[in-house]
């Protein structure tokens, strides 16, 4: 069985130049946010410079024809018509004046002043004068009638005739020529106060022949045009926009969606740069977490997503006129965080500054979008140190981290650098005050904790949908409980201890050389679990017993040896274990001979022994870390099998195991230089010495302790069953 991985060969030109374009489309479509260009303005904004014509047009004013049509209809004067009613009522309102008046004279008991009160109450007779409220109460019955007649025929007369709103007044000061001569001054007097407040209009207004005329005129207005030309300045800087101006500005197309070709332009040459940088750093430093085209689709989200959210925020947050620093809630550390903790720390840091580099021209290309505010060059300043040494903190707090918690603290690490970008910009900051450093604190905490936590369950969630193992998995699979692990240690428990003997050598070499501890410590527990199968096959197992080689020839004792890598992939997809952890299954063993057996039949055969039929299925490591399993692997079984084990006799046997693997070039697909060779071997030479470290001789006991007495057993043995009591329950699925 042949497993193929390939991480150092894994980005070609082809695929580098595929992911480059993918990603340049995506950091395209995240920048111009699906959204054409459009400037967003409102009737008393403030323009923030000249705002001019693109093109030449000419249009109709809706706004300046309504305009004049309005004051053509305004200009109508109201149709007025005679209205007959007018006189009836006023003259009866003359009579029931007159009648409550005639009242007040004819009182008995009422006195003088008394009355000239209850007159004045009357209503239509508030406004005589104390002359004619003499002249009331004084004359006698026959000239009060008189007066009433007069005043009566003289209001009659007078409401006959066709009175405007505007002849009102001298058709009253008119009045005292239709007072009879025979009246003497003060009896002229009463008549002319009695009559003059009823004198009102005769025409009113017909509003039907009103309305016909004034839309007659609204009708011959015509249209009035508009023409602007190109360039031509619309609303100058700092001028308030009017209705007409943001009439002009649709009308133009500057208020209409639309495509900015020079921006678009802009924003394409920047998505290609930076993705043709990323590209490039995946091509030449061949980071090795990105194995798999699920791992570049991974990381081509992990860039674009996190845009695109920035970019519709932004645009609905800058400019920040009201200083709530809105802009810097966003939780974007959590992208790199997840690189760092999916992929590759490296590879982290360098997204980190992609992604600071395109939020910053985010913010730089948004001043277009708002003509009556632009963003001021602190805001872009506050965006590239925000996000970009806030993401180098969470990269550095989370990378390689073993426990969930590790997420909460680089998040409060994010917080806490991104604070203090923030508070750099505040001191830059001419209109800073003391209420900023709040909404500061607040939104920068928000960002920091929301990444942490974020990171933490995207990373558990990505990480099985892109096939990544993260650490937190790799925790749990080095739990010595965990099932498979606790199967091996109760059915093969001599491959157990080997297996951890192995994974501390592994870990210890690992480490020195910048490999992967954690991931080389579980591989080494994994690395035998087939053994699991038959542990009776493999000498550490047997504990002194029968060997069922024995019966068997070399060729099938070969096979059923090899037999376990088979079984431990099998048992590694039964139980799920990560594609990670499953390398080391194969990998260990390369395409090594088994050669114990080989050599066995090479002595026992009369012809010539092929190879490949006792030979491991491979393949050779493929990475850093299985080949250090495979050394340690190798080391370890060597000098547990030989009988001296001194200091130099460890050192001779690592340093000849090691040799024998590159000359057989087992170690050529993998990325351990010939000094980091260097240091594993010495690594192993230490650990080695400290295990099989020599130990005292104690002496013989003396006489004064062997007629000590001491209590054997401990443990009181029971007493034999009867022999026809019931066998004793077995555990389940023990013999």
């Amino acid at each position: 069985m042949h497993v193929s991985r390939e991480p150092v060969r894994f980005m070609s030109q082809l695929r580098t130049a595929a992911f480059a374009v993918a990603l340049a489309a995506a950091v395209v479509l995240a920048v111009i946010a699906f959204f054409p260009r459009q400037l967003q303005v409102q009737e008393g904004d403030v323009a923030s410079r000249d705002l001019t014509s693109p093109r030449d047009a000419g249009f109709e004013s809706e706004l300046l024809t309504e305009r004049s049509r309005e004051e053509a209809a305004a200009a109508v004067p109201d149709v007025l018509s005679f209205d007959p009613t007018v006189r009836a009522q006023q003259i009866s309102r003359l009579d029931t004046a007159v009648v409550r008046a005639t009242q007040v004279r004819d009182d008995q008991v009422l006195d003088q002043p008394a009355k000239k009160e209850a007159l004045g109450r009357i209503q239509d007779l508030g406004g005589l004068s104390q002359r004619s409220l003499d002249t009331i109460l004084s004359l006698p019955t026959e000239r009060w009638q008189v007066v009433i007649n007069e005043a009566r025929e003289a209001l009659s007369a007078t409401m006959d005739e066709s009175l405007g709103p505007d002849a009102v007044s001298a058709a009253k000061d008119a009045f005292g020529q239709k007072i009879s001569p025979a009246l003497t001054g003060d009896e002229a007097l009463l008549s002319t106060e009695l009559v003059r407040p009823l004198v009102v209009p005769t025409l009113v207004v017909d509003q039907q022949a009103t309305d016909a005329a004034r839309e007659t005129a609204r009708n011959e207005v015509v249209p009035v045009r508009v023409t602007v030309s190109e360039g031509q300045v619309i609303v100058g800087d700092g001028k308030k926009i009017d209705a007409t101006a943001v009439e002009a500005l649709r009308e133009v197309g500057l208020l209409s969606p639309r495509v900015e070709w020079d921006n678009m332009v802009a924003v394409i040459m920047v998505a290609l740069a930076a993705s043709a940088g990323l590209a490039a750093y995946l091509f030449l430093f061949r980071p090795p977490g990105v194995s798999t085209d699920r791992h570049l689709l991974l990381l081509l989200l992990v860039v674009a997503v996190p845009v695109l959210l920035a970019k519709l925020h932004l645009s609905l947050i800058l400019p920040d006129e009201d200083r709530l620093f809105l802009a810097y809630i966003l939780p974007l550390a959590a992208a790199p965080m997840l690189v760092a903790t999916l992929l590759e720390g490296r590879l982290a840091v360098v997204v980190v500054g992609l992604q600071a580099l395109l939020l910053t021209f985010v913010v730089v290309y948004l001043p277009d979008v708002s003509l009556a505010a632009t963003v001021e060059p602190l805001d872009a300043l506050r965006v590239l140190t925000v996000y970009l040494f806030g993401g180098v903190a969470g990269v550095y707090a989370i990378y390689r981290a073993e426990r969930l918690n590790r997420y909460l603290f680089a998040g409060l690490g994010v917080a806490a650098v991104s604070l203090a970008a923030l508070l750099i910009g505040w001191f830059l900051d001419p209109d800073r005050q003391g209420l900023d450093v709040a909404w500061m604190t607040t939104w920068a905490t928000v960002n920091g904790v929301s990444s942490g936590l974020l990171a933490a369950g995207a990373s558990l969630t990505l990480g099985g949908v892109f096939g990544v193992v993260t650490r937190v998995q790799l925790m749990e699979l080095s739990q010595l409980n965990s099932p498979l692990l606790r199967r091996l240690q109760d059915d093969a428990p001599g491959t157990f201890h080997h297996s951890i003997i192995v994974g501390n050598l592994g870990e210890r070499a690992a480490y020195l050389v910048g490999a992967d501890p954690l991931l080389v410590r579980v591989g080494c527990y994994y690395h035998d679990i087939g053994k699991i199968l038959q542990p009776g096959f493999y000498a550490e197992n047997q504990m002194g017993g029968d060997n069922p080689h024995d019966g068997m020839d070399p060729g099938a004792s070969a096979r059923a040896i090899a037999q376990h890598v088979r079984a431990g992939l099998e048992l590694a997809r039964r139980y799920r274990l990560p594609s990670h952890v499953q390398a080391f299954i194969p990998e260990h063993h390369g395409t090594l001979l088994v050669t114990y057996f080989y050599r066995k039949a090479t002595q026992e055969g009369e012809g010539e022994v092929d190879p490949a039929a006792f030979s491991y299925p491979g393949p050779r490591p493929q990475s850093r870390e299985t080949g250090i399993v495979m050394l340690a692997d190798s080391v370890e079984a060597v000098v547990r099998s030989s009988a001296d084990r001194s200091p130099e006799r460890i050192d001779q046997l690592v340093e000849e195991v090691i040799a024998e693997r590159i000359a057989q070039g087992q170690l050529d697909d993998c990325d351990l230089t010939l000094r980091d060779i260097r240091t594993i071997a010495e690594s192993f030479k230490t650990t080695l010495r400290g295990v099989y470290h020599p130990r005292i001789e104690y002496p013989e006991p003396t006489e004064a302790e062997r007629r000590r007495p001491v209590r054997w057993p401990l443990f009181p043995r029971p007493a034999a069953p009867p022999l026809d009591a019931p066998a004793p329950p077995r555990w389940p699925g023990r013999p």
